[in-house]
């Protein structure tokens, strides 16, 4: 069924000019094209999906057929956003439309996705306002490594502050002395992939790292002294998602929050969630 599935797939693809497919399935195609790039979705993915549905046909059972649908409506409807944010982190530039195919025992079928309209890329519009998307992008797949690997076999959770570092330093402190400190540019050049593994490193230290809008790491092991007194938070979550929607309340800063509990990715902007991502799946 899979490639008959991606047979007809790449026949889309090629009428609404698109060269990207993206796999969900526990199984690997064995279609292809040279015109087209295919993505195979993490098998951890598919087995969610699978035992979502698995769950709601458990509770729902026959007697609530509608709202099963419903259920399985909104799961494949999310899959589109999950489909972007795949992309995002894969380096493709949101732009366009994407195929996406699935393959699973309880649902089989081809959505289209806009990935223009896709969650992701609205939060990512937003914080553009504020700091250069390359510099987001950067911190972002810092952060995917962080949350997906963490360090020497152990979760760790951090977090990185984006922009208006003036105001930022005015209401954060030193935990320890600056590792960045004296540095050259180059070396605390969050953009440079060479500087990630120290970034690795340091995410280990208590407090957040702060970088300037061209992306260049200001300071590590800095404690945020901000109130988050009225601001609505996630149930769950500490000290470190509240001081990061805080000080986003207070300055003009976008704050990126590594969840040593789950792993997920948070950010923040005007004291708000504006994106969640859940590393364990992409």
């Amino acid at each position: 069924m899979l490639n008959h599935l991606m047979e007809h797939a790449l026949s889309i693809a090629k009428k609404i000019n698109s060269d990207i497919i993206v796999v969900i399935s526990r199984k690997e195609p064995e279609v292809s094209d040279d015109d087209v790039k295919i993505f195979l979705a993490p098998r951890s993915y598919a087995t969610m999906l699978e035992s979502l549905f698995f769950s709601i046909e458990e509770e729902m059972g026959e007697e609530f057929i509608g709202k099963s649908l419903i259920e399985r409506a909104t799961a494949f409807i999310q899959t589109k956003d999950y489909i972007s944010t795949f992309l995002y982190f894969k380096g493709v530039e949101l732009t366009g439309r994407a195929v996406g195919v699935v393959d699973l025992d309880s649902l089989k079928g081809i959505i289209l996705v806009e990935l223009e309209k896709s969650k992701i890329q609205k939060a990512l519009a937003e914080c553009a306002e504020r700091v250069h998307p390359k510099v987001l992008r950067a911190v972002l797949n810092v952060a995917m490594s962080i949350a997906q690997k963490g360090r020497e076999g152990r979760r760790i959770g951090t977090a990185f502050v984006i922009g208006d570092v003036e105001e930022v330093l005015k209401r954060s402190r030193q935990l320890i002395l600056n590792p960045y400190e004296c540095h050259p540019p180059h070396e605390r050049d969050i953009t440079n992939p060479a500087t990630w593994e120290s970034i690795r490193e340091f995410a280990q230290l208590d407090g957040v790292f702060v970088i300037n809008e061209e992306g260049i790491i200001v300071a590590a092991g800095r404690y945020l002294d901000v109130s988050g007194k009225d601001l609505k938070i996630r149930k769950g979550f500490g000290g470190r998602h509240l001081a990061c929607a805080a000080i986003t309340r207070e300055t003009e800063a976008i704050a990126v929050v590594v969840s040593e509990s789950g792993g997920d990715i948070r950010v923040y902007k005007d004291g708000e969630e504006i994106i969640a991502i859940d590393a364990s799946i992409l």
